[in-house]
């Protein structure tokens, strides 16, 4: 049963939520099949750094371990996933209750995230876009997406944290506060984890900072940074 109320409640209060079977299995191993050949053949890049995010990039300066197909990447090797990040809008409307737009930024727009075996990743951060999307092409029994949920209430003397684990399921979609939650991917052991990242934002709020796409995909440090410490 699609029970709207339950994903809405889910996005709000735990600020993500997950709607099974939003593509088919098998699709989802085609995918994830041709996505293969294509890191097989060196045709995307491999992002690997760490210790590089600062507060600029809402970043932890954690570990970043996986191959990145950029928005011109999936446009060139799976335009499928093009097509279907576009036709997620009014869902994602509707979830998020937002006037929800696609990314205005080509680069970063649909992306997919490939973790290898043995020590793929993502440090932990916050995103940049208002709406986070992830449509997963694997199912994982390790590597969960794991976010730090702030809470308070009156009847706690202080704030806490709840830490709480997403593992990926084959064709799932969740949908996220990203910029408001921090979280990160738990490094892989033995399973390849592929992630879908359709960058979603609201029609009044397209803010992107201008150094975190060369952060995340090519290990620069942002500029104040390398200003500020007299480095070129």
């Amino acid at each position: 049963m699609f029970d709207m109320n339950r994903y809405r409640y889910e996005y709000f209060y735990d600020m993500a939520t997950v709607i099974e079977g939003v593509l088919p299995e098998t699709l989802c191993d085609e995918l994830a099949s041709r996505a293969q050949v294509v890191i097989d053949e060196k045709g995307v890049d491999l992002v690997r750094h760490s210790g590089l995010g600062t507060d600029a990039v809402s970043d932890l300066g954690g570990d970043y371990h996986h191959h990145i197909f950029k928005g011109d990447d999936v446009r060139r090797c799976l335009p499928e996933l093009y097509a279907v990040y576009h036709a997620l809008v009014p869902l994602v409307s509707l979830v998020t209750h937002t006037d929800t737009v696609v990314s205005p930024y080509p680069l970063s727009d649909v992306n997919i995230k490939a973790y290898p075996p043995g020590g793929g990743t993502l440090g932990l951060h916050y995103d940049t876009n208002g709406i986070t999307v992830l449509l997963f092409l694997t199912s994982n029994s390790e590597a969960p997406l794991r976010m730090q949920i702030e809470r308070t209430h009156p009847s706690k003397n202080m704030p806490w944290i709840e830490h709480k684990k997403i593992y990926a399921r084959k064709g799932a979609l969740l949908v996220m506060q990203g910029r408001k939650v921090l979280h990160d991917s738990e490094p892989t052991v033995s399973e390849q984890k592929l992630s879908v990242v359709c960058n979603y934002y609201e029609r009044h709020d397209t803010y992107r900072h201008e150094d975190f796409d060369n952060f995340v995909y090519y290990g620069a440090k942002p500029k104040w940074l390398s200003e500020s410490s007299g480095q070129e």
